[in-house]
């Protein structure tokens, strides 16, 4: 009887498989975030929407983050954030629905999504939220 002193060909091409299924479920879902570092406006909204959800996740129920429109302030129950670069909001979208008040509320849940909101600033780009994902996009 002959000893086994490596792997036999099917065994390697069985890892390779396993590895390129791998990498073609991860590769799709990390290239946009290492190709495309995330703005100051981005990690600042996401920053604070990942503080709306932690604190859905302890109470059970939505939390709620407002922007005020015309001003670069928007708040997640007593804290007061301020949009980088000055930024202000000019108008806004939640859940497709145009929104006429000075307050914009966006909630957060405990099931870990958020509302679909779109606003645009006061440099013409928008944000847009991923509510599945729980974060926002710059646009433009």
């Amino acid at each position: 009887m002959r000893s086994r002193n490596g792997f036999t060909f099917v065994e390697i091409l069985v890892v390779m498989l396993i590895l390129s299924i791998g990498l073609f479920v991860l590769v799709p879902r990390l290239a946009p975030r290492i190709l495309e570092p995330t703005s100051p406006l981005e990690k600042k909204v996401n920053s604070v929407i990942t503080k709306a959800l932690e604190k859905a996740g302890e109470s059970g129920r939505a939390s709620e983050i407002t922007f005020i429109m015309g001003s670069g302030s928007f708040r997640l129950e007593d804290e007061e954030f301020k949009l980088p670069e000055g930024l202000t909001v000019m108008e806004a979208l939640v859940n497709d629905k145009r929104a006429d008040a000075l307050e914009v509320t966006v909630k957060a849940y405990p099931a870990g999504i958020i509302d679909y909101f779109e606003l645009t600033l006061s440099d013409n780009s928008k944000l847009v939220s991923l509510p599945l994902l729980a974060e926002v996009e710059s646009r433009g």
